[in-house]
């Protein structure tokens, strides 16, 4: 995929606010599955797997399954400039006072006991 077409593409996912902090929840946290997003930010499940899905296909995020969980995470292998502009997101965000809340509840959320089958 061309450059151009690549950024138009990161560009698109990032133009929506809780695409951003679903995102930023993933840098603080590394992997998160869908009940602890939804948990967090308080959108229904199919709301979050469909950002989820945007993201995935921008290319920003990439999940692995383990177990009964699939867990999401930031792209690791992202370009170092898309991760440089993510870092500058995250920075500007973080005094957000949604933001701010969200990092504390990411950071307390325990899966095992929110995601019962």
């Amino acid at each position: 995929m061309d450059i151009l077409k690549n950024i138009t593409k990161v560009l698109k996912a990032l133009a929506d606010e809780n695409r951003i902090k679903i995102l930023y929840l993933l840098n603080e946290k590394k992997d998160l599955c869908v009940c602890e997003i939804r948990e967090i930010i308080g959108l229904s499940q199919p709301t979050i797997s469909s950002h989820l899905k945007l993201l995935e296909n921008s290319g920003l995020v990439t999940y692995r399954k383990d177990g009964k969980w699939v867990n999401y995470s930031i792209n690791p292998v992202l370009d170092k400039r898309i991760n440089q502009m993510l870092n500058n997101v995250f920075s500007i965000i973080e005094f957000d006072e949604i933001v701010k809340k969200d990092r504390i509840t990411v950071n307390e959320i325990n899966r095992k006991n929110l995601c019962k089958s």
